[in-house]
């Protein structure tokens, strides 16, 4: 009879079903005592919707029952993308959407497995939090997303926590300690480091391209040597070795088959090869090579704020006619040298702010940092004290306006501060230009 009951689930026969339950009205109940697994398990993987809804009627308790597999009819539903199943069920209670199964995996981790994107939607919009749950190896649904190579589902989450303001979960890490960046990086996942660091998909500063997994290693540590293309992404993006033992190890990636977890992909470090350490020294040596240029760029700024040049007041010209005579009367006027103040405070400050940042960035992982934080932070400060007085001492004008000061000390900060948080953008940009005038060159 139960074997009956199965075939009329299969072929969403409801009048078989009708039959059977009047012949025997625990059979239902009888078949779940059995591994848990219940009729409307069947209907699940069959995909009969008519056949689900009337046992939603007869038995809805039957949808937070968990097989021994694993699998709770949701589970089911969104691993094999039916979406009308997948709304029926979800009548029943938006709590589904959290019901965990083998590994702590909810209905959404499934879904990400396979790629079924129609009912991520579904799931996200019943249950918008589901996208923070993890499973028993501490991997949310973007990290199953980039080991199943499952792009546009890694995109569709992105999305979604940009709407719902919670970007930094892309930031969790698993047990491991290896975030998303960490996985991608290593699987050598170009289409997604490329996403997360060169496209629009999250702000500037959201991604932590330095964060330290388990064995203190930073995505640039467990990035193949051989792939250079998302070395240079992760270089742009300020990344840096960590103080791991394995300062450049890869990562291996080993397929585990896990029954109906359609497999699942572990990292652990290899040895390092042999020139590993030799790459290390040389990219320890870039690194000192860049702080020595940043702590001259910022010298040599700061001493110009305290230094300024004195502005032309008067240029002795023997013709009043003529290009050089008119560029002689904008200049000594009271809106040109104005404008040549602003356009040197703005570049000087650019040039001094930016010098700054890089200093941070090359020594964030380093002893003290908090320190040279504080110190950073001092000068600055001083910076701007010295930049607020540079028009009195610049301009020499008797009748020297505060306001005008103001108003050019305001610009000239606002405008290094706006090109900062446009710096990945001009840095495309002059990448493109770059390129294109070398195409146009050969």
């Amino acid at each position: 009879m139960e074997r009956k009951l199965i075939e009329a689930a299969q072929k969403g026969n409801l009048a078989e079903l009708d039959d059977l339950i009047r012949s025997n009205g625990l059979i239902l109940e009888e078949m779940a005592l059995k591994g848990g697994h219940t009729l409307l398990h069947v209907a699940c993987v069959a995909g009969e919707l008519n056949f689900v809804r009337e046992l939603l009627k007869l038995k809805p308790q039957f949808v937070e029952i968990v097989n021994a597999d694993g699998f709770s009819p949701l589970h089911i539903a969104a691993a094999q993308g039916h979406v009308e199943i997948a709304r029926e069920l979800l009548g029943v209670g938006q709590h589904l959407c959290s019901v965990k199964g083998r590994e702590r995996r909810i209905p959404l981790h499934y879904a990400v497995v396979n790629g079924k994107l129609h009912v991520m939607k579904v799931l996200l919009s019943f249950s918008p939090e589901s996208v923070e749950k993890t499973t028993a190896r501490g991997e949310t649904a973007l990290h199953l997303a980039v080991k199943n190579n499952r792009f546009d589902a890694f995109v569709m989450l992105v999305e979604h926590l940009k709407l719902h303001k919670k970007e930094q979960v892309i930031n969790l890490p698993d047990n491991r300690g290896n975030t998303v960046l960490h996985v991608a990086v290593a699987a050598q996942n170009f289409e997604v480091v490329d996403f997360m660091l060169c496209g629009h998909a999250l702000k500037f500063g959201i991604m932590k391209v330095n964060a330290l997994n388990n064995s203190g290693s930073t995505p640039l540590d467990v990035s193949p040597r051989s792939d250079r293309e998302i070395r240079e992404i992760l270089l742009r993006a300020g990344a840096i070795h960590g103080q791991s033992n394995l300062p450049s190890s890869e990562i291996e990636l080993v397929h585990r088959n896990e029954g109906n977890n359609n497999g699942a992909t572990s990292y652990r470090p290899l040895s390092p090869p042999r020139d590993s350490y030799q790459g290390q020294e040389s990219l320890d040596d870039k690194r000192n090579d860049l702080l020595v240029v940043a702590a001259l760029i910022v010298t040599a700024t700061f001493q110009a704020v305290i230094q300024p040049p004195t502005l032309f007041k008067k240029f002795k010209l023997h013709t009043k006619n003529g290009l050089l005579a008119a560029f002689s009367s904008f200049a000594t006027s009271t809106i040109g040298t104005n404008f040549a103040l602003c356009t040197f405070l703005s570049s000087n400050t650019f040039g001094f702010f930016l010098s700054v940042q890089i200093i941070i960035r090359l020594t964030k992982n380093l002893p003290l940092k908090w320190s040279l934080m504080l110190s950073m932070f001092s000068m600055v400060l001083t910076y701007l004290n010295c930049m607020a007085n540079v028009p009195s001492r610049s301009l020499l004008d008797e009748d020297f306006s505060p306001q005008g000061a103001a108003l050019i000390f305001s610009l000239a900060t606002l405008i290094p501060v706006a090109l900062l948080l446009l710096q990945n953008k001009i840095t495309r940009l002059l990448g493109a230009a770059k390129e294109l005038s070398s195409r146009v060159t050969s």
